[in-house]
């Protein structure tokens, strides 16, 4: 009796099912590797455009922001300071008020100014009430503020009193208790021009200096 036949090629047939089962399978394995790389790319690909996205819309900096901030060096302008200008001295039209009682003081005050080319209005005593126990005060409207710094520059301690009801650009100068004498008479009248701070360029680091405080004209009005 002749011996039975295998299959052709040698091989059981459970070899060739366990051949088909590790092909499957390492074809699963391999899909899958495929799919987490794709499903990695997108994300990555995802993440980019949302962040750029974000920066292009503003949501958050850039990872170069902060070296883009750190290497562009940051400018402010400073402040226009004050300048001083000349005051002409026929520009300045002065009342010269005596406030003590020193006779004759008024009067060879009022003679300095007139030789040094101010115009000279009234020579008088105070009006009664008004004493100025320091050096002196000028006191001025708003049309008179440029002549009243002018004033001042030449009457060493003298305090600017400003009166914004006053009108017209006459000064008075009240001679206190404390006056003692006129600058010399080679000092210029000057004033002091402060910038407007509306007039400030932008990105201005810090306020130009103020103009001195002024003291509110008292109720009784100088002649």
């Amino acid at each position: 009796m002749a011996d039975a036949q295998g299959p052709p090629g040698g091989e059981a047939p459970d070899d060739e099912v366990a051949a088909l089962l590790r092909a499957e399978r390492r074809r699963r394995r391999t899909r899958a590797r495929q799919s987490l790389v794709f499903v990695a790319i997108f994300l990555v690909v995802v993440g980019i455009g949302i962040g750029a996205a974000g920066v292009n819309r503003g949501w958050w900096e850039g990872p170069f922001a902060a070296a883009d901030d750190a290497a562009t060096p940051t400018t402010t302008q400073a402040c226009p300071t004050p300048t001083t200008v000349p005051v002409e001295a026929p520009g300045v039209q002065v009342s010269v008020l005596n406030s003590t009682d020193r006779p004759g003081l008024a009067g060879g005050v009022a003679d300095e100014l007139t030789a040094r080319g101010l115009v000279v209005g009234a020579v008088a005593n105070a009006p009664d009430g008004v004493v100025v126990p320091g050096t002196a005060e000028v006191r001025y409207g708003p049309e008179g503020a440029r002549a009243a710094e002018g004033l001042a520059s030449i009457a060493p301690g003298a305090q600017l009193v400003r009166d914004d009801q006053r009108a017209g650009p006459a000064v008075d100068l009240v001679l206190g208790e404390a006056w003692s004498e006129l600058a010399p008479a080679d000092v210029p009248l000057t004033a002091v021009v402060t910038p407007d701070p509306a007039t400030l360029p932008p990105g201005c680091a810090t306020p130009g200096p103020t103009a001195a405080p002024t003291t509110p004209a008292p109720a009784t009005p100088a002649p």
